[in-house]
């Protein structure tokens, strides 16, 4: 038993609701997970906080000290009372873990006014940002086998993902550990924005698609969030505009 409730017992249907709708079933890669959530059982909390809780297979025993994976489907559903995040992890061997918390006041995930709900798990390229309906900045990227990949970039919300082609997902990406490996592939040091990850979304038209596929090519090495077999074919991409006048006027960034 923990802070009063027994486990394990059963997904309740409000969380089943809400996973499987960050886990949309045409899209191959969230299929496993669906059926985790489907077939699991809630074994323990997890360790961020109310809402945070982990299923696993029969019989397994709730791992809480390996570092946290990282987020597979994120979404947000905004109500009349505040917003209530709803994300998923990837798998940590025979278990999952999942969150449905307030993010904006106080909401109670059982019960809710609804006014609008987004995801980037249903997102496909070309089109708009799900969270503001303006469009993107889209990197597309190849691999060796054919596979697309495309990093999107929303500079009035402030976030990034990645979709893989092979599997339907869009990956949530956190921007400071992306922004470093541009700050190196481009070789800027100077702190004021070498240290501000915030000004990728500021200075976007600086850099090329090449820039951001070098980048994320690295990135992705390190912190996996798309897998594929050999590597991108990087070929010379479209400037950022900025970075073009930049050139012609022989300003250094």
């Amino acid at each position: 038993m923990q802070n009063g409730e027994r486990y394990p017992r059963s997904v309740r249907p409000y969380e089943r609701d809400l996973l499987l709708w960050v886990l949309p079933e045409e899209r191959v890669g969230y299929r496993e997970y669906r059926s985790c959530v489907q077939q699991w059982d809630v074994v323990a909390r997890g360790r961020r906080g109310e809402g945070n809780f982990i299923i696993a297979q029969e019989g397994e025993v709730a791992d809480n000290e390996s570092p946290l994976p990282q987020v597979l489907a994120y979404g947000v559903v905004e109500t009349t009372a505040g917003a209530l995040v709803v994300s998923v992890r990837e798998r940590l061997g025979n278990q999952m873990e999942f969150e449905i918390q307030s993010i904006r006041g106080t909401v109670d995930p059982r019960s809710f006014e609804e006014v609008r709900r987004w995801t980037f798990s249903t997102w496909l390229p070309q089109q708009p940002c799900p969270i503001c309906g303006q469009q993107a900045r889209e990197v597309p990227m190849r691999t060796e086998g054919g596979q697309l990949i495309v990093l999107a970039i929303c500079p009035r919300d402030r976030r990034l993902w990645v979709y893989d082609d092979a599997e339907g997902v869009n990956h949530p990406m956190p921007i400071t550990n992306f922004y470093n490996e541009l700050m190196l592939h481009k070789n800027i040091r100077t702190p004021e924005i070498a240290l501000h990850p915030q000004r990728l979304f500021d200075d976007l038209d600086s850099y090329s698609d090449l820039d951001f596929t070098q980048a994320f090519q690295t990135y992705n090495q390190i912190r996996t969030k798309v897998p594929f077999e050999g590597a991108i074919v990087v070929r010379a991409q479209r400037r950022g505009l900025l970075s073009r006048l930049k050139s012609l006027l022989g300003i250094a960034r």
